[in-house]
Order: C-alpha cells, then structure tokens, then sequence
C-alpha cells in the first residue's frame, strides 16, 4: 500500500474514532448529568476536555495501531500527558461544580 493511501486511510480512521469517541463521552457525561440534576448539560467544556482527552488517546495508544506507520511517530512525555489528563478531567467536570456553586 502506498504512503499517500496508507495516509488517507488513517485520517479517515482518525475522523471516525474522534466522532465516535466525543458521540460516546459525550452522551455519557449527559446521562449522568441528567440523572444527577435533572436538567442537560451545556456541552461547551465537557467537549474540549474530550477533545484534550482524544488527543492523548490518540497520541499515545492509538497512533500506533493504524495503517500509517512513521519513524516520526511518537508518544507524548510523561509530564505532558498528565498535564492534559488532567486539564481535560478539569474541564469535563466543570459542568458538573457548577449547579453546586449556585
């Protein structure tokens, strides 16, 4: 399989992972939301923090598990993905400290 192939096809992996990964987490924290309050949840920080916690994902197990293979492929530092780990928590559970505040 040629590289330019080998490429699309990892994007078009990648696409449909992300879509499925935000559907997924998404829906989720929505469900428990409503459970736990009774009313949907704004999904502004809860989507970044899943996209911070896709790009981990992705970088770290994901990336070499698809058809494009690169020498230039690598995972992120330790301390770098701890720190988005756990910006992305922060942000996820944002929504949640919110009603408790008010």
């Amino acid at each position: 399989m040629s590289k330019l192939a080998a490429f699309i096809l990892e994007m078009l992996r990648m696409l449909i992972m992300l879509v499925l990964t935000l559907l997924l987490l998404g829906g989720l924290e929505n469900a428990v939301f409503k459970r736990l309050y009774g009313w949907t949840i704004d999904p502004g920080s809860a989507a970044a923090g899943n996209l911070i916690l896709f790009f981990v994902l992705y970088r770290n197990y994901w990336q070499f598990r698809g058809w494009f293979k690169s020498d230039k492929n690598q995972q992120l530092g330790r301390r770098l993905t701890l720190s988005l780990v756990s910006l992305s928590l922060l942000l996820i559970l944002l929504p949640f400290a919110v009603p408790l505040l008010m």
